[in-house]
């Protein structure tokens, strides 16, 4: 809670007549009195924090899991004796409801007292430190000191990141951080960061994880690839670098280009389950048409919907209830058959991959049985077997029909 703190304890006013004694006494008084530093905000010293569910639950029972969750102990700084509302025993919470910045202990908050519960707000920047702003003993005549936690003995993580004036950094204790500014110093920028570099600067082939989006601009991205190397990428982009990258779509995986597809790597492979294809052919607007049609449909209705409800005054539960209704209708639209899909797009041809694959496990069995021999002159049985073998390998290469089968479907053909 606010409080005041006296800063002159020693008589500013002294007379040797007893007379003027009460006299000094008062205004002695009335000047220590108006001579205070006022503190709006509590600062408090971190001990513990509660995030073990676990223990929460086992120390006070279930009920108290979630609301305790994330709540410290500790003591004030300019009153040891305070306690926090509304028992002694009780953690202090977090303010906000939705950002949290939890402490380690050893660090300082800002507490403040609202609706009978003692809560915490920031973390106090003692030593401008975006990881470490430790200082033990503050809060007792005790200078005891507490090993950094793993969480702050980290070097390469101490640094604030570089900015521009106007910047928003988010910067977490980790060498982590999102930034809400500018590129270039004119484009639009938001740069996401996960092991940034030593220097502190954003640089997308240095830091160890990037996720730019801009509206202008360019970023040069270099790769180990010696056919890549660099890359200038300009305009409006989204920019991913990292050491993998994964895509996973539990259900569809959609690429689509207005100009250019390009897929570059030393290795590049491409492969479906057993029984499955490999198709290649030209877009048919009446495939995409049928399998977006029904959701075009539902969306539609979903606007409309909104529109209707942001209109309406006194707005009820059973107007939101419809849109979350029509969203679930949405989800639960069925993706088109495998069978319609064929039938839509006619015959295609497609790799037969078992049959690629056993072909060329062959002749590289064949290839390899021939080198083992080191005089052909002295087996000729062997060596025309071998001959045989991959003439009859290479006449199956050479079999279009086997090779690449057709997948004829009723339905128009591919043009």
């Amino acid at each position: 809670m606010a409080h005041r703190e006296y800063t002159n304890t020693k008589p500013v006013v002294s007379s040797r007549s007893k007379q003027g004694g009460q006299i000094r006494a008062e205004a002695n008084k009335l000047i220590r009195e108006n001579e205070f530093e006022f503190h709006e905000h509590d600062i408090f010293e971190v001990s513990d924090i509660l995030l073990n569910k676990m223990l929460i639950r086992k120390t006070f029972g279930a009920i108290f899991e979630e609301k305790y969750y994330g709540g410290i102990y500790g003591r004030y700084v300019h009153d040891k004796t305070q306690t926090v509302l509304p028992t002694g025993n009780s953690p202090v919470l977090p303010l906000d409801p939705s950002i949290k910045r939890y402490p380690v202990p050893g660090e300082y908050v800002i507490c403040i007292n609202h609706m009978g519960r003692t809560y915490y707000k920031t973390i106090i920047n003692h030593n401008n430190n975006p990881n470490n702003n430790i200082l033990v003993g503050a809060s007792s005549n005790s200078r005891e000191k507490i090993r950094h936690s793993i969480y702050t003995n980290n070097p390469d993580y101490n640094n604030n990141i570089e900015a521009s004036p106007g910047d928003m950094i988010l910067q977490g204790r980790f060498g982590n951080s999102i930034s809400l500014g500018s590129h270039q110093l004119t484009a639009s920028s938001i740069k996401l960061v996960a092991g940034v570099n030593d220097s502190g600067k954003y640089n997308i082939n240095k830091d160890k994880a990037s996720i730019y989006i801009q509206d202008n601009g360019s970023v040069n991205v270099k790769n180990p690839n010696k056919k890549f190397k660099q890359y200038p990428v300009v305009g409006s982009k989204v920019v991913i670098n990292a050491d993998e990258i994964v895509l996973n779509a539990r259900k569809n995986l959609k690429l689509v280009s207005g100009n250019v597809t390009e897929v570059l790597g030393k290795h590049v492979e491409l492969k479906h389950n057993k029984g499955g294809t490999v198709e290649i052919n030209e877009t048919k607007e009446l495939l995409d048409n049928t399998r977006d049609r029904l959701k075009n449909e539902v969306i539609r209705e979903i606007e409309e919907c909104i529109e209707q409800i942001l209109l309406i005054t006194d707005k009820a539960q059973e107007d939101f209830e419809r849109v979350s209704k029509l969203i679930e209708k949405l989800t639960n639209i069925k993706e088109i058959g495998r069978d319609a899909v064929d039938r839509i797009t006619g015959s295609e041809i497609t790799l037969n991959a078992e049959k690629f694959k056993k072909l060329q496990d062959d002749y590289n069995r064949l290839t390899e049985e021939m080198g083992r021999i080191p005089d052909k002159t002295k087996d000729p049985v062997k060596v025309a077997r071998i001959l045989g073998e991959m003439a009859n390998v290479m006449r199956q290469f050479a079999n279009v029909k086997e090779l690449f089968r057709p997948n004829f479907r009723l339905g128009k053909p591919s043009e």
